[in-house]
């Protein structure tokens, strides 16, 4: 904003509201609109850091854990064997409903029917494919 709409905005704020003729008020708001933007240039803004993918954005408990190669293929074959389904389509919609994220929450909810004895022996062979990944 230069002096003259410096002194002009003054002028105008000065006198009351009433007196103002409408293209007065017409300036005067224009005015305001360039000395706040004058304004909210002037005070710094606060640096954001970038935590994406560092900071969580949801309220879900994270749970970090690995998976082998073995189970990987095994995610990734299940879902490419899916994803070229008629039945994938119509009731999920497409490719984008088929992440590890989402394999993984469909496996937990699978998990949580199988009886007791399925879910330890589940166990044993995810354990003995542990024991295979490392050697």
């Amino acid at each position: 904003m230069t002096n003259e709409d410096k002194a002009l905005f003054e002028e105008l704020k000065a006198k009351p509201t009433r007196e103002l003729k409408p293209a007065e008020k017409a300036k005067l708001k224009s005015l305001e609109r360039l000395a706040k933007k004058e304004q909210q240039a002037d005070t710094p803004k606060p640096k954001r850091n970038n935590t994406f993918g560092v900071t969580p954005t949801t309220k879900l408990a994270s749970v970090p854990f690995r998976i082998s190669g073995e189970e990987k293929s095994i995610m990734t074959d299940t879902a490419k064997r899916i994803a070229g389904t008629e039945l994938f389509y119509d009731r999920l919609g497409g490719k984008d409903d088929l992440s590890n994220n989402t394999q993984m929450r469909a496996a937990l909810r699978a998990y949580d029917k199988l009886s007791d004895e399925e879910k330890v022996e589940a166990i044993r062979e995810a354990k003995l494919s542990m024991a295979r990944a490392q050697r």
